[in-house]
């Protein structure tokens, strides 16, 4: 009897130590799968996040050869950094010329009279892009205070046409939901200031008449 029991009592421990190395592997198998789930979540979220960029660079081209009309396409300019790229505190200028000054035409919750004319000779970043052609931007944070135009601008991005600078889009802050530029809004931002450059430079040569 004392034999049997312990028969018993060993092939139950056997049975239990099965069973404690098969839940070992559900539980191993259960975390590679949730790995898997996971690592595919991630993958579809940067493939949508990579569509919905490449979206927003379509939308923005085509809207940029919406109208051959000057005014009209700074309007169009505005309305993109506001919904695409996330910009509440904006100007849009045009290079004066007749003299090295930058002259506001459109803008959103600035002082446009305090921004009305810019001198390009101030070595500061609005000045520095227009000079130089190059984009100037710094992070925007989510601090109302750092959005105020009175710190100065968070981005300046020329309107170029090659290595010529029709225009400047200046942005002051960003949305209160958006902390800072992203490297998507910076590649935006680039292909804003070529294409608008171009559709600029196009709209001017037909409202002045001359040929495109």
């Amino acid at each position: 009897m004392k034999e049997q029991l312990r028969w018993e009592n060993e092939a139950l421990h056997a049975e239990v130590a099965a069973l404690r190395a098969e839940n070992e592997r559900l539980k191993a198998s259960l975390a590679r799968r949730r790995e898997d789930e996971s690592w595919q979540a991630q993958r579809q979220g940067l493939v949508e996040a990579e569509l919905a960029h490449l979206v927003r660079l379509r939308v923005a081209s085509q809207r940029l050869h919406e109208t051959l009309n000057p005014r009209e396409l700074l309007d169009i300019l505005q309305d993109l950094l506001v919904n695409l790229v996330g910009s509440e505190m904006l100007g849009i200028f045009e290079v004066d010329p007749t003299g090295p000054a930058l002259i506001l035409q459109v803008s959103l919750g600035i002082d446009a009279e305090r921004f009305r004319r810019l001198p390009l000779g101030k070595d500061d970043p609005i000045g520095q892009a227009a000079r130089t052609g190059a984009p100037w931007l710094a992070d925007l944070v989510q601090d109302r205070s750092a959005q105020k135009p009175t710190e100065g601008p968070r981005a300046c991005v020329p309107l170029r046409l090659g290595g010529h600078v029709l225009g400047m889009m200046v942005l002051f802050g960003l949305l209160p939901h958006k902390p800072r530029l992203e490297p998507e809004d910076r590649e935006l931002l680039e292909l804003l200031a070529t294409e608008g450059g171009r559709a600029l430079y196009c709209a001017r040569g037909i409202a002045s008449g001359a040929p495109s």
